[in-house]
């Protein structure tokens, strides 16, 4: 059985590779639980504190964008896998729900939802007017992330190659 990947694993591990500059940021992060990452990434409009961690003026674009969509991405997936779970096993998964998530876990995707996570990765980060290149980067970096603990290949497409073979 593969074991699922942290959320704040995965961010880590793409901002070392696309956008180093941003990690002092990921591992200020690192001493809350996710839901206060996520809570204080997700505030909007002038504050104090950009991100509530202590930082004077935060530019960073990568983290906040990569961190917030594989939050939502796990909860979507993981969402979809209780709907299909009985009842009594719904009671227990909300009433644990209810805690705070110290790490919030990244389901294993299939080919096609790694496919679609890199394109909402991809549309976002544009969206925010990063730098095309950038974006790519990041999106690709997305990509080989969630399947470093399936051992899949990576690369986009690659279901499709190795069917055609």
């Amino acid at each position: 059985m593969v074991d699922m990947a942290a959320v704040r694993d995965v961010v880590r591990k793409v901002v070392a590779e696309a956008a180093p500059e941003e990690l002092p940021l990921v591992d200020g992060m690192a001493v809350y639980d996710d839901d206060t990452v996520v809570r204080r990434l997700r505030r909007s409009g002038p504050r104090r504190e950009p991100l509530g961690f202590g930082w004077g003026e935060v530019v960073a674009l990568v983290t906040p964008v990569v961190w917030l969509l594989l939050d939502e991405v796990a909860q979507r997936f993981a969402g979809a896998t209780v709907d299909g779970a009985t009842t009594g096993v719904k009671r227990l998964l909300r009433r644990f729900r209810r805690g705070r998530r110290r790490h919030t876990a990244l389901p294993v995707l299939t080919a096609e939802q790694r496919d679609e996570v890199r394109q909402e990765v991809l549309a976002l980060l544009t969206r925010k007017e990063i730098d095309p290149a950038t974006a790519v980067k990041v999106a690709d970096a997305v990509a080989r992330s969630l399947v470093s603990h399936t051992g899949d290949d990576p690369t986009p497409g690659a279901d499709a190659a190795r069917a055609v073979r």
